[in-house]
């Protein structure tokens, strides 16, 4: 269970590093009307390009955690089921031995 944690806590930082550089690139570089429309088509495909690369990181990311929780609730809600199966047998025990018990006290001679 313990590996799971640091499996996610390393998801959750490669998820903050994504993001942290997606809003590095920050927003695209405005139309400059001196250069021909060709140029600032590249330009504007060069940021998309890089900003879409980060998305498709990020939505990796998003995904390898959300696998991470769900094989930790799945974990979580096994040891539950074993836990209700272990206090019913238990409960049994005890609910067998309580009458022995009261079988077994003698009565001190007077």
């Amino acid at each position: 269970m313990t590996g799971l944690g640091n499996n996610l806590n390393e998801l959750k930082m490669r998820i903050q590093q994504i993001q942290d550089e997606l809003s590095q690139i920050g927003s695209p570089e405005p139309v400059m009307p001196e250069m021909i429309n060709a140029t600032n088509a590249i330009r504007l495909n060069e940021y998309l390009t890089k900003t879409d690369e980060k998305k498709t990181a990020l939505n990796a990311a998003y995904g390898d955690y959300t696998r991470q929780l769900e094989q930790i609730v799945s974990t979580l809600l096994s040891i539950q089921v074993d836990l209700k199966d272990i206090i019913k047998a238990e409960a049994s025990l005890l609910d067998e031995q309580e009458p022995q018990k009261k079988k077994r006290v003698k009565k001190p001679a007077k």
